[in-house]
């Protein structure tokens, strides 16, 4: 049910692990033996005892839920300044470093390597490629970015506004 969310944590460079399938217990013992924060929207998951470190999402939409996340990991661990002039310092270098698809770490590569692997009309337009080092998948800064920047610059000023 969070797996848009997980796509946008990923964007931003979290490890997100996520599953479409998974019984509670067992992403419990997930979350518990690699030291995660466990996001939900089950209230009766979020309340058992069994969970070290969770963060309840209440929101429907995308942005909602992204605000939610960054609003909590900005306050506990990126809050700059006094409680009346914090803002969310999110560190950018690490912003499209991470594959959507699987959670991979994404890695510059060369551009006559990804020739059979991309359209040809990507491969005559663009000359900056990163590929996926656990599935493979090729990433290049297409139009889609634009759209990305814009919505992560808006729900970070939204987050800062309600610091």
């Amino acid at each position: 049910m969070l797996g848009s969310l997980a796509k946008w944590l990923r964007i931003l460079g979290f490890d997100t692990l996520y599953f479409r399938q998974i019984d509670d217990n067992e992403i419990i013992k997930i979350a518990k033996q690699d030291h995660r924060i466990l996001l939900t929207g089950d209230n009766i998951l979020a309340k058992s005892k069994k969970i070290d470190s969770y963060i309840l999402i209440n929101s429907n939409d995308i942005s909602g839920q992204l605000r939610e996340v960054l609003k909590t990991v900005c306050t506990k661990q990126y809050a700059v300044g006094s409680e009346e002039s914090a803002y969310c310092l999110l560190p950018t270098a690490y912003f499209f470093s991470r594959c959507i698809k699987c959670n991979g770490e994404l890695v510059s590569t060369d551009r006559k390597s990804v020739a059979s692997c991309v359209p040809e009309h990507v491969f005559l337009n663009f000359h900056s490629f990163l590929r996926c080092m656990d599935c493979g998948k090729i990433y290049w800064e297409g139009s889609h970015k634009k759209m990305m920047d814009a919505k992560i610059k808006d729900i970070l000023a939204g987050i800062k506004d309600s610091l």
